[in-house]
């Protein structure tokens, strides 16, 4: 599925090239007979449903034409057309790898003129309807979705009838802070596909699958904007032809150069080895089945990602540790800065990557407030009577929770986060559910997104 997109490009850029030359010609006819030619001026938007912002980089093309268009960094793209244009199709890595293929918007009325279309991917409460009905989509954060396939190690066997576990970390009441482990089981279908139904939304997961004759490794499930994840497993045969196979390759760090005696090992994998002067590591008798391969080295970032290891083995796996620097700021002898609380607790959550911040350089990118908020996932704005003003709106279109500086602000139109300066913003966090922000930003009753707001003066602030 990974080679559609480009693969649809270059169809798509010959049939614009054919579709070119017949227009040309029909252009001529039609100048000949003084009839002007029909044309269609389609200007639209590729939209990214589940995880609520623009699709970057869609392949948009009208049928019948042929034309071809790319989507902006905000989702917008421009079709004119000399012949009526009937149908959009889109074509988009992220939507192929979700296993959704084209994406479609089909012209209400042929006679009428092409209103502002969105070609989108479908609604979570779409797939959620199609997936996991008739059971209720939970509104407690825990309304996500993860599927996937199971296939042998061979690479072409489906697995039908296997168990499979996700787990993840969730914190279960406003008061109680404590991480506790939250579990879902299910089996492969027929088909060797799965789903589970009611996954904790954005965090982190970790999937096994195992029966008698087949297993896995626990695999992570990235955290991710979107409700809707997906993650394929290779399983392997727990003895027998195909159970063991060779994994090699190298460790490089984040300029491509290659990196000796950093220590490798394989999630189920009891040995671990070291990289050799080139670089180059190999790992005999691994077992087989997806797996999570990691590397590590003092003065380097670990770093682990999932192996999908068949019975013909890897020869070459490429792992890239980034080297850790410590940047020391200029230090100012004459007078104390004490961190304050909030900046410190600021800091520790950006570590535990808890939420979703946005830092000062992020609206630096955009012109607005509004602007550079509509494009976060998790949130949408509705703009108010006066420029300027809005309101922002979690999943499930419920109004956000709002806090500036530490103080809960009334979400209306003229809230703070509209009337700060943009170039005074220090950051903001976004957590996608109440239940999903710190203790202290939690109110009682509440459901929907929590949008923390922090200035710059405030966070600087000398104490």
């Amino acid at each position: 599925m990974t080679h559609v997109f480009p693969l649809m490009a270059r169809v798509a850029v010959v049939a614009s090239l054919v579709t070119s030359v017949v227009q040309a010609g029909t252009l001529r006819a039609q100048t000949r007979t003084g009839v002007a030619p029909v044309a269609d001026t389609i200007r639209g938007l590729a939209y990214d449903s589940l995880s609520w912002q623009p699709l970057s980089g869609a392949l948009v093309t009208a049928e019948p034409g042929g034309l071809t268009a790319v989507s902006d960094s905000l989702g917008r793209f421009l079709i004119v057309s000399p012949v009526p244009v009937k149908r959009l199709v889109a074509f988009h890595d992220q939507a192929d790898r979700l296993g959704l293929g084209e994406l479609v918007a089909t012209r209400p009325d042929s006679g009428a003129t092409w209103a502002r279309p969105i070609v989108a991917t479908p609604s979570i409460s779409t797939v959620w309807q199609k997936l996991c009905a008739p059971a209720r989509r939970p509104g407690n954060g825990n309304g996500g979705i993860v599927f996937g396939s199971t296939v042998a190690a061979d690479g072409s066997t489906r697995i039908a009838g296997l168990g499979l576990v996700l787990q993840w970390e969730s914190i279960r009441g406003i008061a109680d802070t404590s991480m506790r482990l939250e579990s879902i089981t299910t089996r492969s279908d027929s088909l060797g596909n799965f789903v589970f139904c009611g996954v904790q939304d954005f965090g982190p997961a970790a999937v096994v699958a195992s029966s008698s004759q087949w297993r896995s490794d626990n695999v992570l499930v990235p955290a991710d904007p979107s409700s809707l994840r997906r993650v394929d497993l290779v399983v392997g045969p727990r003895e027998g032809a195909g159970a063991f196979a060779t994994v090699g390759g190298y460790v490089y760090d984040e300029n491509g150069t290659i990196v000796p005696g950093a220590t490798v090992s394989i999630g189920g994998f009891a040995g671990e080895i070291q990289s050799g002067p080139n670089g180059r590591f190999t790992l005999p008798n691994v077992p087989t089945g997806s797996r999570m391969i990691g590397a590590r080295k003092v003065g380097y970032l670990s770093t682990s990602q999932q192996l999908d290891i068949t019975d013909k083995g890897i020869a070459r796996v490429e792992l890239r540790i980034t080297k850790a620097t410590v940047t020391l700021n200029a230090v100012e002898t004459r007078e104390t800065r004490v961190m304050t609380r909030d900046a410190r607790e600021l800091d520790e959550r950006r570590v535990a990557n808890k939420g979703r911040f946005l830092d000062s350089t992020y609206f630096r990118g955009y012109v607005e407030t509004r602007q550079a908020l509509d494009a976060a996932p998790g949130l949408r704005t509705q703009v108010g009577r006066s420029p300027g003003d809005f309101i922002l709106r979690g999943r499930g279109d419920c109004v956000a929770t709002l806090w500036v500086n530490g103080v809960r602000e009334p979400m209306t139109f003229d809230n703070m986060l509209a009337r700060v300066d943009k170039d005074n913003i220090a950051a903001v966090e976004i957590y996608p559910s109440e239940n999903m922000a710190p203790t202290r930003f939690q109110t009682p009753g509440n459901s929907c997104a929590v949008v923390l707001l922090w200035t710059k003066t405030h966070i600087n602030a000398r104490r």
